[in-house]
């Protein structure tokens, strides 16, 4: 099964201002046909954190893909948490080994998702949100732990680490999509009060499954940078693992969800403007200017124009400098 992974990571507002380096980090790795994705924030109390916190991403990845049989058969929840736990810690007794400090300085938090053969893995230390996307719906599967004391959260070097972890497994059934974010993002997509993750997960999900993820990556760390760092002062990090759209991909999707994607309402004049952005977007294979565009489509430039705009704001197209598009579909 293929999967695309969006991944980003900024500096917050606040460590920007300290010269404190990025703390979140974000890996992924598709190996036997598993793929994994991991997400972790480095304690702001440890100096070194953001190296630990991409070293026990990068270890957990390539562990948990090569050992997703067993793991998925092994019934012992307890005996699976303790084995990732010493995964992780291994991983950064070498590394502190290797930086001459102490455990303690390299601590994070750890979420990742790991699918194979419609299959999945979820594991949660800490803070953040894991989410998935079915059947249309943004659902929660894990929600933040927090510590004994305000602000404050388990990391894998935590005495309670064990005890607190979450472990899950199952099948994927309708499932599309995983995220996974970082307590920065939570602001942004995540009503702590209702424990509910924002729906528009759900449209940003539908784009992951059609379009390039290398392109999407960007366009989503454009986003974070002016969009979602800017409601917090803490580093802000997501990764969303989507299934690739079966078929042709974007042409074959539902008229309703192409709607969503593009904000156009659900109507029968909408509807009929779909084929008109189809073409469109067919036509922007490569770079293309909307003159060019307009008189190989036979449509009026300025229509053309408008379109593309939509369709740039909408993430089905990219725009340079020059003025031509190229559309951002696989």
């Amino acid at each position: 099964m293929a999967w695309s992974v969006l991944q980003c990571a900024v500096q917050g507002r606040g460590h920007l201002a300290s010269g404190t380096p990025c703390q979140d980090k974000t890996y992924s790795v598709v190996m036997d046909g598993c793929t994994v994705s991991a997400l972790a924030d480095g304690a702001g109390s440890a100096q070194l954190s953001h190296f630990g916190a991409d070293a026990v991403t990068k270890a957990i990845c390539e562990f948990i893909a090569k050992n997703f049989d067993y793991i998925l058969a092994d019934g012992n929840g307890v005996n699976v948490k303790r084995e990732i736990l010493v995964n992780a810690g291994n991983c950064l007794q070498k590394l502190g080994k290797k930086l001459k400090s102490p455990v303690k300085e390299l601590a994070s938090t750890l979420l990742f998702v790991a699918e194979k053969a419609g299959t999945f893995i979820i594991c949660h230390i800490g803070d953040g949100v894991v989410g998935y996307m079915k059947e249309g719906k943004v659902l929660v599967a894990s929600h933040p732990e927090n510590g004994e004391f305000a602000n404050t959260t388990v990391f894998t070097t935590s005495p309670n680490a064990l005890a607190t972890m979450k472990l899950i497994k199952g099948r994927l059934n309708q499932i599309s999509s995983f995220v996974l974010m970082s307590d920065g993002t939570e602001n942004s997509f995540y009503n702590k009060r209702e424990g509910r993750l924002s729906q528009s997960l759900a449209k940003l999900s539908t784009l992951a499954s059609v379009c390039d993820g290398n392109v999407m990556s960007e366009k989503l760390h454009f986003a974070f940078e002016s969009l979602v760092k800017q409601k917090t002062s803490d580093d802000c990090s997501m990764v969303l693992m989507a299934k690739a759209a079966p078929g042709r991909g974007y042409p074959d999707l539902p008229d309703a969800s192409k709607c969503q994607i593009l904000n156009l309402p659900e109507i029968r004049k909408s509807v009929k403007r779909l084929d008109s952005f189809d073409s469109i977007l067919d036509a922007t294979r490569s770079w293309q200017s909307p003159k060019a565009i307009a008189k190989r489509l036979h449509m009026h430039q300025h229509k053309v124009e408008r379109s593309l705009r939509r369709l740039n704001d909408a993430g089905l197209a990219d725009v340079r400098e020059d003025g031509r598009y190229k559309s951002t579909l696989r």
